[in-house]
């Protein structure tokens, strides 16, 4: 069965067979952008699904809530650059490849700036050697809210293992960037993340998931209870300096240096929320057919988060918090029979300490 079948009728109806779809968005004025391609290709062939099944191509040069895309393009042509657009989210931010003179960099265009280049400067300034890096910045127009960095060398982690490539030394990779970033230090004027704001997260994305799917899965809302109740049962800590988006697409490794990227989302957080993510995405991984060994990445994380002072069950929480985040989200992306299924019986063996699970995070 197809994926998009699994929807509500007015989506599976007007999909049908017409495209490979990959992803379904709720569109704030009405109806669904709807992403078609091949997940190789570039995030931007989105189109508008209206209540009445009407299918619409969007142009990213016509974003009304993007209005910097199109003069910021202009801009780039007129000055010799190469440009592609390699992801768009419609009405929230865009990100294109430039190359001018044979060097390669990259724009990211956003509709608001929280806090971006405060963001980015903060952990640019505790780049620990020259063996991890990130990305330079090389131009922030805050008006236009247009952000260009350096592109870094080498092949993301999550490139590596969809080939089939997996190294003891991706492992090494991940400790050395979680060691890095919960030792580095915070500032009182960067953004907090909370466990209210997580749960605010998995709560809109449970409603989402029940308006989207024609028969959501029964075990879901009380999944996702006790993942909220787990978060608001933890003791309060000491915040933490926390990328609060570290997975395998933000860590590139090659010959010369090892890099992390985007860093929009820096924040003060719970010290378990980065290795819960981490852990969390490469359970989703595995699912997904990549050969990583996932329960010795998580054993060996959480052996070092401990020793950072991080108890087994804060990093169940927050593990458990982007695992269900993730089972919520890939209910609206391309995925096989039974994925999300799949996913939720792990959240509910994490969740209860058990199975796959069992004593891997004490």
């Amino acid at each position: 069965m197809k994926w998009t079948n699994k929807l509500i009728g007015p989506i599976s109806s007007a999909l049908g067979e017409q495209e490979n779809w990959l992803r379904v968005e709720e569109a704030r004025s009405g109806g669904w952008y709807c992403l078609a391609g091949k997940k190789s290709h570039p995030a931007v062939n989105w189109h508008h699904l209206d209540e009445e099944g009407s299918l619409q191509k969007l142009n990213a040069m016509q974003d009304k809530r993007l209005p910097a895309m199109a003069v910021s393009c202009a801009d780039w042509i007129s000055a010799g650059y190469t440009i592609q657009l390699l992801a768009w989210r419609v009405g929230s931010r865009a990100i294109f490849k430039l190359i001018h003179n044979n060097v390669t960099s990259y724009a990211k265009i956003f509709r608001k700036d929280r806090q971006t280049i405060e963001r980015w400067e903060h952990l640019a300034t505790q780049s620990p050697f020259i063996a991890l890096q990130i990305p330079t910045i090389l131009d922030w127009n805050p008006a236009a809210k247009v952000l260009i960095t350096s592109a870094q060398p080498g092949f993301s982690l999550h490139e590596q293992w969809a080939n089939g490539n997996w190294n003891p030394g991706h492992l090494d990779f991940l400790q050395v960037v979680l060691a890095w970033i919960a030792n580095s230090k915070s500032s009182e004027s960067l953004p907090e993340h909370s466990a209210e704001d997580e749960v605010s997260i998995l709560q809109t994305r449970s409603e989402v998931f029940h308006r989207i799917l024609e028969t959501p899965h029964p075990a879901a809302i009380d999944l996702v209870g006790k993942t909220i109740d787990g978060l608001r049962d933890l003791e309060d800590v000491e915040r933490s300096l926390s990328h609060r988006d570290l997975h395998d697409k933000q860590l590139l490794t090659s010959v010369s240096a090892n890099s992390l990227i985007d860093l929009d989302l820096l924040a003060r957080a719970h010290p378990a929320l980065d290795p819960g993510n981490i852990i969390a995405h490469c359970r989703l991984r595995a699912l997904q057919g990549m050969p990583i060994p996932w329960q010795q990445i998580a054993t060996t994380l959480a052996s070092d988060a401990r020793k950072r002072g991080v108890s087994g069950n804060h990093l169940r929480g927050w593990t458990a918090a982007t695992l269900c985040r993730l089972a919520l989200i890939y209910s609206r992306r391309n995925r096989f029979d039974g994925f999300i299924r799949t996913l939720l019986g792990s959240l509910r063996d994490l969740l209860e300490d058990r199975g796959e699970w069992k004593g891997l995070l004490e």
